[in-house]
């Protein structure tokens, strides 16, 4: 009778396995099931239910097979592999790496374990101890390309570039064909300022497969971290308008996309430097919007419509959105409009799109009504969805791919973008911009997808900064010359502005320019090899003329703010929070403003210090005010003057936050 039962046994087990083999989940679940109740210790019965469970999604149930599993057999290092990747899936991050230990305890040389354990280290941002695993996955197994491909993306994190790319160069080695390994080759070489090559990964990918999205997604952002030329910023501009009617042409068939393959593709990159050109891009902004548009109507059409304004609450219900609430930029210019708020009327969300969390991260999670931290994008939608807004502001829009998803959404009745990132979104959803109307003019509107709300002076209350610990940078051979710097990232300095610092240098050749390295060494060599060759045309030595000064902490650069003379502001694209932190240490600026917001900070900065003799109204007064400034020792002190009677009126200012308060009480609601 035992022989026939466990013949049965058998039987059920292995038609189980054929139809799961089959992808016959639900038959397969079913004679699992049955095999169970006839031999209710059979360990593989219950590892295998485990693994058709996480494949329907139920986790939790898979997590009780496993657990059964280790029970009845508890040296079960594959049950403990597959535990920890069900406990992944459930956010138990800690209970998955006990397990993939215990795994890697019972077996020493299980590959799958140390590769899973280092994609979990990689998520927690423990990049150090998920490369170790990685790599010794790939001692055990040197042909494990999915190592190498992760050990090169925690690399990559760890900004060990060109380890990184030897990782995925190893990868196409093993695997010529693996996508995903071409695509962040390319992604690296476009950081590093090798935009050609970068395309040619891209390039290489869609041979593999044509109809790749993310790799068309990422050729179509593909722009030069530095320009060689201005005509290149032209050739550029047409590329992107090419690929974008080339990407328009895969989505017309777009039900063959899965909704992760439509997600990714969005989520690999933005057209981030597309925005430094310094030309109007509200057209090609609203033909990118539209792209992400047309995708999102499709994935998320439940949050295409519109909806109704809460009229019975007692309280304005308004969040924001950013991917940099710590210290950054963006919350030196944007953190006191949350923090500073009237609690009488409104309740405060805040949504952080990151997991870098620092002091300022802390200060604004403890003084909000509602902090959610989140970086998958459904949890993030179905949050703010669900917390039911009035107000929802995005301060960087068009920074992190993530958000290039929300803001095409409608997830608050009225919808708000700002100047963390000074460029329109050209999305439909987005209802209004919120800027500063001595950063604007009177044709300014026609830059903008969103309807234009200009608040007073500059529009945010910002703190003045922290000078009590300035660290003085350590330059070798700092001579007694005048010391221009320009606190700018060198992709902000377009090839067409180059030659104010030569016409600046034959009006006044006891000077020194100072820049800030780029985040690449190779971005820097390749903006010095621009401007070195113009020096050389009229027999100038830009090297002996120039000092690039390493990327610093915060106090080395108010360190170097304060051992400069003048600030030279770049055109088309103006220093906002550097120039308020110069301003700070009274340091007088020159600015040149352009037709556009982003290139009109500094204007607005110094209209409110009542200094009108540092604002340019062309290149050639751009060049004389600076040389007047270095050759005239009363007109420099002049202004220094100025600014120490009138930078306190730059700080804390409450009037752009309670036009704020008025507009969305009054107006907007």
């Amino acid at each position: 009778m035992n022989k026939k039962k466990n013949q049965t046994t058998e039987e059920n087990f292995a038609l189980a396995l054929q139809n799961h083999k089959k992808n016959n989940l639900q038959i397969a679940k079913k004679l699992y099931k049955e095999t169970l109740k006839s031999s209710p210790y059979y360990e593989g019965v219950h590892s295998n239910l485990g693994i058709l469970y996480n494949q329907l999604g139920e986790h939790q149930k898979a997590m009780n097979c496993y657990e059964k599993a280790i029970k009845i057999q508890p040296n079960n290092s594959a049950a403990y592999n597959n535990l920890g990747n069900t406990l992944k899936e459930l956010g138990e991050y800690q209970k998955a790496i006990s397990s993939y230990e215990k795994a890697i305890q019972i077996n020493t040389n299980y590959v799958d374990a140390y590769y899973n354990l280092g994609i979990i280290l990689s998520e927690l941002g423990e990049y150090q101890k998920a490369m170790s695993s990685y790599e010794k996955a790939i001692q055990i197994n040197p042909n494990y390309a999915n190592a190498y491909y992760n050990l090169g993306n925690t690399l990559k994190e760890l900004g060990e570039y060109q380890k990184a790319m030897s990782s995925y160069e190893k990868v196409i080695q093993i695997n010529p064909n693996h996508i995903d390994a071409h695509n962040n080759l390319g992604n690296i070489l476009n950081e590093l300022g090798e935009n050609q090559k970068a395309l040619n990964s891209y390039e290489k990918a869609i041979k593999i497969e044509p109809e790749n999205l993310t790799s068309h997604w990422l050729s179509m952002n593909t722009f030069p971290v530095i320009y060689n030329n201005f005509e290149e910023i032209d050739q550029y501009r047409k590329n992107f308008l090419k690929s974008i009617k080339k990407v328009n042409l895969l989505l017309d068939t777009q039900s063959k996309y899965s909704k992760k393959q439509l997600v990714n593709a969005i989520k690999s990159s933005t057209n981030f430097y597309l925005h430094y050109q310094g030309k109007d891009v509200l057209e090609l902004q609203q033909h990118y919007a539209h792209l992400i548009e047309q995708i999102t109507q499709n994935i998320y059409q439940e949050f295409h419509k519109e909806r109704k304004k809460n009229i019975s609450s007692k309280y304005i219900k308004i969040g924001f959105v950013s991917s940099f609430f710590r210290s950054h930029t963006v919350s030196k210019l944007f953190k006191n409009w949350i923090l500073k708020l009237d609690q009488k009327y409104f309740k405060r969300f805040v949504y952080y799109v990151d997991n870098k969390f620092d002091h300022t991260t802390n200060e604004i999670k403890q003084n909000v009504d509602y902090f959610f931290n989140h970086t998958d994008v459904d949890q993030l939608i179905n949050q703010i969805s669900h917390d039911n807004l009035d107000v929802l502001i995005y301060l960087d829009i068009g920074m992190r791919p993530i958000i290039q998803i929300l803001s095409s959404l409608r997830l608050a009745p009225i919808q708000c973008n700002t100047w963390g990132h000074p460029v329109t979104s050209g999305f439909k959803n987005i209802d209004y911009y919120f800027s500063s109307e001595l950063m604007e003019d009177q044709n300014s509107q026609k830059y903008y997808s969103e309807n234009l709300i200009m608040l007073p002076n500059l529009g945010i209350n910002y703190d003045f900064p922290n000078l009590s610990n300035i660290k003085k940078p350590n330059i070798l051979n700092k001579s007694n010359t005048t010391i221009f710097l320009n606190l700018q990232s060198l992709f902000k300095l377009l090839p067409q502005d180059d030659h104010i610092y030569l016409d600046i240098l034959k009006k006044n050749s006891d000077c020194c320019f100072w820049f800030i390295h780029g985040k690449k060494i190779s971005v820097t060599s390749i903006f010095k090899e621009r401007i070195s060759k113009l020096f050389k045309k009229e027999g100038y030595d830009f090297e002996k003329y120039s000092y690039f000064h390493p990327r610093c902490s915060q106090e080395e650069f108010f360190g170097l703010i304060e051992e400069s003379d003048i600030i030279l502001d770049s055109f088309n694209w103006s220093g906002g929070n550097t120039s308020l932190e110069a301003i700070s240490l009274n340091k007088p600026i020159v600015t040149y403003p352009s037709a556009f917001m982003r290139g009109r900070h500094t204007y607005g900065i110094l209209k409110i210090l009542d200094i009108e003799e540092t604002i340019a109204i062309s290149k050639k007064n751009y060049v004389e005010i600076a040389v007047k400034l270095a050759n005239d020792k009363n007109f420099r002190n002049s202004i220094v003057d100025k600014i120490k009677k009138n930078k306190n009126k730059l700080f804390n200012d409450d009037k752009p936050l309670k036009f704020l308060e008025e507009v969305i009480r009054k107006k907007l609601i």
